[in-house]
């Protein structure tokens, strides 16, 4: 009898393994999870927040899903509402974990710099906000100083004191030295571009398109004011001016 009510829980155990096994069904791509494809139809008409709860699910449920962080970093670093570049930082190095190699890589950690900023831009009192205004600046007058030593190599007029250029910036032959004034040339000037919005285009993919990522939203709607009244007002055949970025 003992022995007939052992096979029997045997029997019993077996099947409910088997039966739990066979419902788990086949690892599922990223791109064709339906909470995937859901975030990136949000994307499109430009609901960010539902958007951002499909991508965020798609990480939870699943180890592999480079896309779904990226998207979730952009939002986090991006939307008013949710604005949280420390959560941003995370889903970044999650895409480079997974994805280091990607033509987007050098691009995310561009992005993890400006979260960066913008944490230290909010911590209490702005203590740091005058050293980030001093580097944007010193960068600036590095460059002015390589293009004005470039230019002097050119034109064969000694270089000042402290200055330095690469042998690559300077012609093979330098022709002797010369008293002529030095102008510098300025930069030349970038035009705007104009776009005519075509069948399910957002402004998130108009941004991707021209700039490679979708963060520059903002930049394209205050071109456009005049003739949107939201993020959300476009319109198949309206044309758009697209700004260089600044």
């Amino acid at each position: 009898m003992k022995k007939g009510y052992f096979i029997l829980s045997i029997a019993v155990w077996l099947n409910f393994t088997l039966g739990s096994c066979s419902q788990s069904g086949p690892v599922v791509a990223e791109e064709e999870d339906a909470a995937f494809q859901r975030g990136r139809s949000y994307l499109k008409v430009g609901k960010e927040e539902e958007a951002l709860g499909e991508f965020l699910s798609v990480t939870r449920r699943t180890m592999n899903a480079p896309k779904s962080h990226l998207e979730v970093g952009r939002l986090f670093l991006t939307l008013k509402s949710r604005k949280d570049p420390v959560a941003a930082i995370y889903h970044f190095r999650r895409f480079l974990f997974l994805e280091n190699d990607s033509r987007e890589a050098p691009n995310v950690k561009q992005l993890i710099t400006t979260a960066e900023r913008e944490i230290i831009r909010d911590l209490p009192g702005e203590p740091y906000s005058d050293y980030l205004d001093s580097l944007a600046l010193k960068e600036e007058n590095e460059l002015l100083k390589r293009e004005v030593a470039d230019l002097r190599a050119r034109q064969g007029l000694p270089l000042a004191p402290g200055s330095s250029v690469s042998p690559n910036s300077v012609s093979q032959k330098v022709s002797p030295t010369v008293t002529i004034p030095l102008e510098i040339q300025p930069k030349p000037l970038i035009r705007s571009q104009t776009y005519v919005v075509q069948q399910g285009d957002s402004l998130y993919a108009i941004s991707r398109k021209f700039y490679g990522d979708s963060s520059k939203i903002n930049l394209i709607f205050n071109a456009n004011r005049a003739t949107l009244r939201s993020k959300n007002s476009l319109k198949l055949g309206q044309k758009l001016i697209i700004p260089p970025v600044p």
